[in-house]
């Protein structure tokens, strides 16, 4: 009897361990679903496909610089002020733990300059190397973008967009920490964790958007 108690404390400690990493991961897929759900069933977004993401996926650039067994869910497709969206969940392994980004994706009606604004420090999942571009931009000179936010460009037009006061201004009324980038004809926005709600998602969206005079109706007033 006097061994029964210790032992059993030793079962509970391992079953914890083992069982922990996986916790997490379930409840953000869990989290991923209801924001599908109602993508689909409030935004007149539909199915997608794995295969939309080839390109963004191939350039090896955040969130897709590390780790293996990378997966594609929860694929949508839908409009958002008249342009194509693809929504999706993204999963990577890293040092036996698994990691979870959302992904959003606008096609843009025309090309633009590549440039970078990262809303999430550290920016990528511990013990991975950050991925670091060149041309990162100086500070704003707004305590609260400089704080949270970092912006990259590489051409004159970039840096005109990405380090304008503009920019510090309006990132600054998104609604969670989140990473964006234009490249060729795709904007691309990523969040550790995924989004809490489609509101969230939209509103982060429509915000990104609004800011590279993507649409003239501005921001709709859904609340998140």
């Amino acid at each position: 009897m006097r061994y029964a108690l210790p032992i059993a404390l030793l079962i509970c400690l391992a079953a914890v361990l083992v069982l922990s990493p996986h916790l997490e991961p379930r409840r953000l897929r869990a989290r991923a679903r209801r924001v599908t759900d109602d993508l689909r069933g409030k935004h007149g977004f539909r199915d997608g496909s794995k295969a939309a993401w080839t390109a963004a996926r191939s350039t090896g650039w955040p969130p897709f610089h590390y780790g293996t067994h990378q997966a594609i869910d929860n694929e949508l497709v839908g409009t958002l002020h008249d342009l194509p969206v693809r929504v999706a969940g993204y999963e990577v392994v890293t040092t036996g733990s698994r990691h979870r980004y959302g992904l959003a994706a606008v096609v843009l009606p025309r090309p633009m300059e590549w440039m970078e604004v990262r809303g999430e420090r550290p920016f990528s999942a511990a013990r991975v190397p950050d991925h670091v571009p060149d041309g990162k931009l100086a500070d704003s000179g707004i305590r609260e973008f400089d704080a949270s936010w970092t912006a990259y460009a590489d051409t004159q037009l970039g840096v005109m967009t990405a380090g304008s006061r503009r920019t510090a201004e309006t990132m600054a009324t998104v609604p969670t920490p989140l990473s964006w980038r234009t490249h060729n004809s795709e904007l691309l926005l990523w969040k550790r964790g995924g989004w809490d709600t489609a509101t969230q998602l939209l509103t982060s969206l429509s915000i990104v958007m609004n800011l590279l005079e993507l649409t003239e109706i501005g921001v709709p007033e859904w609340g998140y």
